[in-house]
């Protein structure tokens, strides 16, 4: 398995904004309807917001390319740009992770 991990610096003030944006563009949705995405989620950084980090579980790396390429990923980012911070690195690159070991409250475990 494999995680995504997106850093987004809004605009100060633009964090629920940039939040909405994703619900308003069903992005989350979108990616789970892509083949081999196992989960999605986006979170504001406490307490003022000024982070939101975008994380999403794959079954491979091939699937997170496969949505990559998807219809609407790139217009998604163009419209997105209003809401992010001037400078560069309010859009970092997405950081891929192998998950080595995860659990869960039923006390079960994926072994790597």
């Amino acid at each position: 398995m494999i995680r995504s991990v997106l850093s987004l610096r809004p605009k100060a003030g633009q964090s629920q904004n940039l939040v909405r944006f994703f619900e308003t563009r069903k992005i989350p949705e979108r990616a789970l309807a892509s083949p081999g995405c196992l989960g999605v989620e986006v979170q504001n950084l406490l307490p003022d917001g000024d982070e939101v980090l975008v994380t999403a579980l794959w079954a491979s790396v091939e699937s997170y390319q496969i949505w990559l390429g998807s219809a609407g990923r790139h217009e998604d980012g163009v419209q997105m740009r209003a809401l992010l911070a001037e400078d560069g690195d309010a859009l970092g690159p997405a950081r891929l992770y192998e998950v080595a070991r995860c659990a869960n409250h039923q006390n079960t475990s994926v072994p790597h």
